[in-house]
């Protein structure tokens, strides 16, 4: 009860922030509101007794930032109600708040940071992707970076970090304190060299299914970053180590480190790749190690309290044209578990392409396949995607829009076989756009 009055209260206190703080300070404010229908021929996404639904949506948004002075902030929310006219699943009232500011307390020297994000995610990271399937989570951060010049070309800083993570149905919440401290060496104009180390301790605040408390666990991290610029290419390598110690005496020790480079291939297309491995925990997957660097996908990991390796190959390619915007990316990651018979293997290929019909009215075409293989039982779950898209600016606020797509799963477990198509069509108006039902959480 506790922790579902915490929800609301985030809730009204976001809402509240966003929609009065205009009136009290000088930012852009952006509300944005909006109305949707989706029609699908497998709501509940079975392969058998299909059942068909029409599902309404309504939306309500705002963004608010400032990016000028010594406190800056940049924070966007939404809120879908979504209605299933034929009662195939209970109304789902979908709340997202993604906020960040930024307070430089004194001038290059130090400044507080705070980051929340509250969002939807997948319960079974193989499971259908329906209203059953998600739950409500939350990320808090906050902390402070210390920077300590040495000279022109070195800096010290030093960041402690304090993190909660909130589940609504699984029995993981835990709070997270960090503290790490960086070295950067500016070897020559465009080229850098630095050393990492860090300590970061979980707080796990449930008991497990069966009434014991869950064994803390401890990371600790040290590396040495390489990152520069080139005429055409931009390049960070990362090498270093990762131990993990729990309550219970176990360790873990193992090579840490990712390659990012990216690579101008024209002035129109580039080519970027990532290499990346790290020891973590499941909670952090996708917002500490690789987080800026965008792979990780969070419906990918399922929660639970193990330590995770994470082994990724990501490549991408990326083209603008006048006439046609075009992305394929290719990624392979690998979860290995360290108590729970969860490692999985995924494969994934995307293809994306864009193209300016008139000034007014765009359109897209996506296909997807994706791979899932679960190592310790031979589970393979094979989907496809495939869609297409219009946007039409109806006035400068005003963007309405039509989306098709079809798919489709083949597993070796064939319970978990489904094909579905659906057709959505919306209208915004202002800020953000209409959350589609199917697309909350992953397949």
């Amino acid at each position: 009860m506790i922790l579902l009055q915490k929800k609301y209260v985030i809730k009204l206190v976001a809402l509240g922030l966003l929609f009065f703080s205009s009136s009290l300070f000088a930012l852009r404010f952006e509300p944005g509101v909006g109305v949707g229908l989706q029609y699908t021929d497998n709501a509940a996404l079975t392969k058998n007794n299909k059942v068909d639904e029409a599902i309404t949506v309504g939306y309500v948004g705002a963004r608010i930032a400032e990016d000028e002075g010594a406190l800056t902030y940049d924070a966007t929310t939404s809120f879908n109600n979504q209605h299933y006219t034929k009662n195939t699943f209970s109304d789902q009232n979908n709340f997202d708040l993604g906020a960040g500011a930024n307070w430089e307390m004194i001038k290059d020297r130090f400044n507080w940071f705070l980051n929340d994000k509250f969002t939807q995610r997948s319960i079974s990271s193989l499971g259908s992707n329906t209203p059953s399937n998600l739950e409500d989570s939350n990320v808090f951060t906050f902390g402070a970076d210390v920077q300590f010049p040495i000279s022109a070309r070195q800096n010290f800083s030093v960041t402690p970090q304090f993190s909660q993570y909130y589940y609504e149905r699984q029995t993981a919440n835990n709070k997270q304190y960090s503290l790490s401290t960086n070295w950067n060496y500016q070897m020559f104009r465009l080229n850098n060299v630095g050393l990492n180390f860090s300590v970061r301790k979980i707080d796990y605040t449930e008991n497990d299914r069966s009434g014991r408390p869950i064994d803390d666990t401890t990371f600790t991290d040290a590396a040495i970053v390489f990152s520069g610029k080139k005429l055409r290419s931009i390049y960070t390598v990362n090498l270093g180590a990762t131990r993990a110690r729990t309550n219970n005496g176990s360790n873990t020790d193992g090579f840490a480190g990712y390659l990012d480079w990216l690579i101008e291939l024209s002035s129109r297309s580039d080519f970027q790749t990532l290499l990346s491995t790290e020891l973590t925990d499941t909670s952090s997957a996708g917002f500490n190690g690789v987080v800026g660097l965008d792979v990780v996908n969070d419906n990918d990991v399922q929660i639970t309290t193990d330590v995770i390796r994470t082994n990724i190959v990501n490549l991408t390619y990326s083209r603008k044209d006048d006439s046609l915007d075009s992305q394929i990316s290719a990624r392979y990651n690998k979860i290995n578990y360290s108590n729970s018979p969860l490692d999985l293997e995924i494969r994934n290929l995307d293809v994306n392409f864009g193209h300016p019909v008139t000034q007014l009215l765009t359109s897209g075409i996506r296909l997807n396949y994706n791979r899932n293989e679960r190592v310790d039982t031979g589970r393979v779950d094979k989907n496809y995607i495939a869609g297409v898209n219009l946007s039409y600016l109806m006035t400068r606020k005003l963007n309405a829009s039509f989306d098709l797509s079809y798919r489709t799963r083949d597993s070796t477990v064939a319970s978990q076989n489904y094909d579905e198509f659906s057709i959505f069509v919306s209208m915004t108006y202002g800020f953000g756009q209409v959350q589609q039902p199917s697309q909350t959480g992953g397949f």
